[in-house]
């Protein structure tokens, strides 16, 4: 009977002796990211302005270790997993609503380096414009796992990349509209790029704006948008015969937002609306009657 007990006081201690000694390096601590952006206000609005996100982990020495979208549920809960990571510093890097955009330059070791434009411009191509983008960055320590403590949360605060831009053309000749010669809607000097710090950069280029024509109310729309450039001055809306040959009105982007002091350039959430309408006594701008009645704080 003495024995018994005694084999089975030695099982037991061995038992807990395995627990304690259990190699546990292959052990990761669960990180949950929590997606949010407030816009210009105080209210969650993540869910209105952002329905797709890449992510981008960087180690200590700037190295991307891992990229992937982040899957529509999770984009939806705004709640991301990151994926298991041994211990250290890193930052995460997130981009919202990448639907035609591309990265360039991701091993480029500096965030100022890594840029994101439209995937077309990036090709070679005459772009139209881009993605209603947003950026986020953020810094994640993780720790090695203990069993303690091991679930972490991290506020991703996402801002904008980008300026929505609207433009229609009234009263254009109709002589062009029977031919089928639409005019042609230029954003020329934008700057087509956004590095991974959020800030604008890349040669000057021109955007071709797709635009739609409705022949009832006689009018050509276009939407788009562009990269948060700060040289307003250096940018310009051009509206060209179909052939491209001449131009019937350019308009100087900052001189524009000067005399349409409503035009928030500061803010997060920025509408850029231009009306053009061809009159009797030639070409008049101005912002549209629907922006002046209907504007207000965005969020």
């Amino acid at each position: 009977m003495k024995f018994r007990i005694f084999a089975l006081g030695l099982l037991l201690a061995g038992l807990a002796s395995s627990c304690v000694q259990e190699d546990l390096s292959g052990c990761r601590n669960t990180h949950k990211m929590v997606l949010s952006y407030l816009g210009d206000g105080t209210t969650e609005i993540f869910g209105d302005k952002i329905c797709r996100v890449e992510m981008y982990v960087f180690d200590a020495q700037n190295n991307c270790v891992e990229n992937f979208v982040v899957p529509n549920d999770q984009v939806a809960a705004r709640t991301a997993q990151l994926p298991p990571l041994a211990p250290g510093d890193y930052r995460v890097v997130c981009l919202g609503n990448t639907h035609r955009t591309k990265v360039h330059n991701l091993s480029a070791g500096r965030f100022d380096a890594i840029r994101f434009a439209d995937a077309t411009y990036l090709e070679g191509g005459v772009a139209s414009g881009n993605d209603s983008l947003y950026h986020a960055s953020v810094p994640v320590k993780v720790d090695g796992f203990t069993g303690k403590n091991a679930n972490r949360t991290t506020l991703v605060s996402f801002a904008s990349s980008h300026y929505d831009v609207a433009i229609e053309v009234a009263g254009i000749p109709q002589p062009d509209v029977r031919a089928g010669a639409l005019p042609l809607l230029e954003i020329c000097g934008v700057t087509p790029c956004t590095d991974f710090e959020n800030r604008a950069c890349g040669e000057a280029t021109d955007y071709r704006l797709e635009t739609k024509y409705d022949a009832g109310k006689m009018l050509l729309t276009a939407r788009t948008n562009i990269m948060r450039h700060t040289n307003h001055e250096d940018v310009n809306v051009s509206l060209r015969t179909a052939s491209g040959e001449s131009t019937f009105v350019e308009i100087n982007l900052a001189e524009f937002i000067v005399a349409n002091p409503k035009i928030d350039c500061s803010k997060h959430e920025v509408l850029i609306p231009i009306r053009i309408e061809f009159t009797s006594v030639g070409v008049e701008v101005s912002v549209p009657e629907w922006f002046v009645q209907d504007v207000k704080p965005e969020f």
